[in-house]
């Protein structure tokens, strides 16, 4: 089916809101589920009380430990547990006290390992590929560079190359993850008191052995003594060998998590590590079943190592990921030491939610919440701080299709879907606008395989200019083109008419880029627009983790009509709408519509929705109504989004 949407967005149904502007501690409700089976959404009326036992007086020197399992979802730790014990929710990370949900997005939609990592080294969200930088690409205080500061000792251990994108989100300000070298070179400059993992092709020249006290293989990292020089183990000489293939005299993560957490804890000011599990996120891209479970086994077994270290201490342990990848699905169990049976939506990372778990003070702030990823650095910098509560991070507007950012629904749906419920809904439209675009976001679900999603967007509202009335579309190259050429549209109101039109075939999602054959932006009419041969412009588009009917399931987030919230959000860049970008005030207007993938078939759910009596058929798809928004030359909102007529 095709759906055809105009600047919307929405926000996800039973999940806790995040933590309040104001305070810090996330009390959750009495009911709430921390199966890790299951979903682990919450209710979204988050009490923010301050509790006033986070931090006991006499609890030693501060300890923060951040695990990161890169592109561990819900489904890699379940799995984990059937591989593992022969059964979900076993391992270590599982049973610790406090479970929240992490929505992972970046400014540039669907998270890389770079910005998302960043995220949790420094509380702000960045653009995919950046290290440490802001989203104006200025430098921003780490927690390694936090904790330094209050004379804590630092350190990373991960089985990726220490140049790798999620340990130099905390050691380097670099603008592209793959400046090796400029990474390479912060690293050795400024090195961790303990640092350790791969890549020693790239920092092996680097280091000065009088200076730095560096370690090859297992029994150097165990016959290692502190004589007050940094440890840098480089164990590999890029990253390590997954965990199947056998390790040859490389220490396990466990073991350096062990042998770093030792080192560190000499120090009497306390200290910070984070410990990365890279190759769970390397198996997913290559969807390597007979690999993955492996990697969460070794990570979980990094994260027992460092629990049974601390025992009753007031050691502060976060584990969670940067992202979910490859969108694992299990099909069915398995027994101890058996790979459970799966599937993978793709070879790429998802806007899924992903686990938080955690231990220590401060880390009750986030038991039964979703929140987003810089929650992370908040509660580790207010154990570097010592400090009473957690300091809530500022929120930022990213692509996620949590809509709430979008504001209030302009049009609630008010027709039942006719293609099956908690598969394909429409169900509210938001629209809003700022400096950086055109925003826009649906509540509803979609089936990941079975539809199209295309957004009419009208640049000039009121000029009557636009397809359908001026353009006959001949670029067939291309699935979304097809579609969107054998589109039978029919407008009612005859101010209407769209120049730009957005689509996605089956629930893909885009980051900042010019998208594909299955998903983007494409310009009909206007100066950007050419009927023979469509032209790609930026956007970005992601689904909220929850409103995606995938594998065959209905989506899990899927309400009554007209009440699901979350769904799929889009930011149309002004320089993607206009050519050479926003120029002076504009009125724009969106809609959208459910049809089939040829475009000659529409369902009886649109938004804005179909008044009484206008309920419509197959043949022709009918828009018969808009929502109107106009800006500023900055791209502010004047004129709040309304429906028109």
């Amino acid at each position: 089916m095709l759906v055809l949407l105009l600047a919307c967005q929405d926000p996800p149904a039973d999940v806790k809101d995040s933590p309040g502007s104001d305070s810090v501690p996330v009390e959750t409700d009495t009911d709430t589920d921390t199966d890790t089976d299951a979903d682990t959404d919450t209710d979204t009326d988050t009490d923010t009380e301050t509790g006033d036992d986070t931090a006991p007086p006499d609890a030693g020197p501060p300890i923060a430990v951040l695990f990161i399992g890169d592109g561990m979802g819900r489904e890699h730790v379940a799995g984990g547990g059937w591989y593992v014990n022969g059964a979900p929710g076993t391992l270590r990370m599982e049973g610790m006290p406090y479970l929240g949900s992490v929505r992972t997005a970046s400014l540039t939609g669907t998270t890389d390992s770079a910005a998302a990592a960043t995220a949790m080294a420094t509380g702000v969200k960045t653009w995919n590929g950046q290290l440490g930088l802001d989203g104006d690409g200025l430098d921003v205080e780490s927690l390694v560079e936090r904790a330094r500061a209050r004379g804590m000792s630092v350190g990373i251990v991960t089985t990726d190359g220490l140049t790798g994108a999620t340990p130099s989100a905390f050691t380097v300000h670099i603008s592209s993850r793959g400046d090796t070298a400029s990474i390479a070179a912060a690293l050795v400059a400024e090195l961790p008191d303990v640092a350790l993992g791969g890549d020693l092709t790239n920092l092996g020249p680097l280091v000065d052995p009088k200076a730095v006290q560096v370690v090859l293989d297992e029994p150097g990292l165990a016959a290692a003594v502190d004589d007050g020089r940094p440890l840098l183990g480089l164990f590999a000489p890029g990253t390590f060998a997954f965990v199947r293939d056998g390790y040859t005299t490389q220490p396990t993560l466990a073991e350096m998590t062990t042998a770093a957490i030792r080192r560190l804890d000499a120090d009497p000011d306390g200290f910070f590590l984070m410990v990365e599990g890279a190759r769970i996120d390397h198996a997913s891209h290559s969807n390597l079943g007979t690999h993955v479970f492996d990697e969460v086994a070794g990570f979980d077994e990094a994260v027992g190592a460092a629990l049974d270290y601390f025992g009753e201490r007031a050691a502060t342990v976060l584990v969670t990921a940067d992202h979910e990848c490859g969108g694992l699905h299990l099909t069915g169990t398995s027994g101890a030491g058996e790979d459970p049976p799966l599937e993978w939506r793709w070879g790429s990372h998802t806007n899924d939610d992903v686990y938080l778990f955690g231990s220590g003070p401060h880390a009750e702030v986030i038991d039964g919440a979703r929140v987003e990823n810089t929650w992370v650095h908040a509660v580790l910098a207010a154990v570097i701080d010592g400090a009473d509560a957690v300091t809530p991070p500022a929120e930022v507007p990213v692509v996620d299709g949590w809509l709430d950012d979008l504001g209030s629904p302009v049009a609630v749906q008010s027709w039942d879907t006719s293609f099956g419920a908690g598969y394909n809904q429409l169900d509210a439209i938001r629209v809003s606008a700022d400096g950086n675009g055109l925003r826009v976001g649906l509540d509803g679900v979609l089936e990941d395989d079975g539809n199209t999603l295309v957004l009419l967007v009208d640049t000039d509202y009121g000029a009557g200019t636009g397809w359908p009335r001026d353009v006959v579309l001949t670029d067939v190259v291309g699935a979304l083109d097809a579609v969107f050429t054998g589109l039978q549209l029919e407008i009612d109101d005859p101010t209407f008419g769209a120049e730009v039109l957005v689509g996605t075939i089956g629930a893909e999602e885009v980051s900042y880029t010019p998208g594909g054959e299955g998903m983007g932006l494409r310009a009909v009419a206007g100066s950007l627009g050419n009927p023979d041969d469509f032209g790609w412009f930026e956007l970005i588009l992601a689904f909220d983790d929850g409103n995606l009917a995938r594998f065959g399931d209905p989506a899990a987030d899927a309400g009554v009509t007209g009440a699901t919230l979350g769904g799929v959000e889009a930011l149309l860049p002004w320089r993607s709408l206009y050519d050479g970008g926003l120029s002076g005030p504009a009125s724009l207007a969106v809609a959208a519509v459910l049809v089939n993938s040829d475009g000659d078939w529409i369902s009886n759910q649109a938004l804005p929705p179909f008044a009484d009596g206008t309920e419509p058929g197959d043949g022709t798809a009918r828009v018969v109504a808009a929502v109107a928004i106009e800006v500023d030359a900055w791209g502010g909102v004047s004129v709040p989004a309304t429906v028109v007529p």
